[in-house]
């Protein structure tokens, strides 16, 4: 949880960020959820749509979850590879709630 809250703290100053591996960072809060994809509304105010696949994790903490466990206003860190002008969701990772 400490990584987790770490790693939001340090991707704050950027919404959507490039990673090591060719991955791209969102990092916001669920705006929307749907069996195939996840808006979430950036730290900088933007909206981004990020796809889901079968092959996507899902994670809050060290705990693996399931996409049911992710609703709108939940703070989010999306680990996605860009394809074809979209990004797909690799990992969702779940922040804690805002207090």
């Amino acid at each position: 949880m400490k990584r987790l809250l770490l790693s939001l703290a340090l991707l704050s100053s950027t919404a959507i960020a490039f990673a090591h591996g060719g991955l791209t960072h969102v990092m916001g809060v669920v705006a929307a959820a749907s069996a195939t994809t996840l808006d979430v509304k950036t730290t900088d105010g933007k909206l981004a749509t990020v796809a889901l696949d079968p092959s996507t994790k899902w994670m809050k903490g060290t705990s693996s979850i399931t996409e049911g466990d992710v609703h709108t206003g939940d703070r989010v860190v999306i680990h996605a590879k860009p394809v074809n002008g979209k990004l797909i969701a690799v990992e969702v990772a779940v922040g804690a709630a805002k207090h």
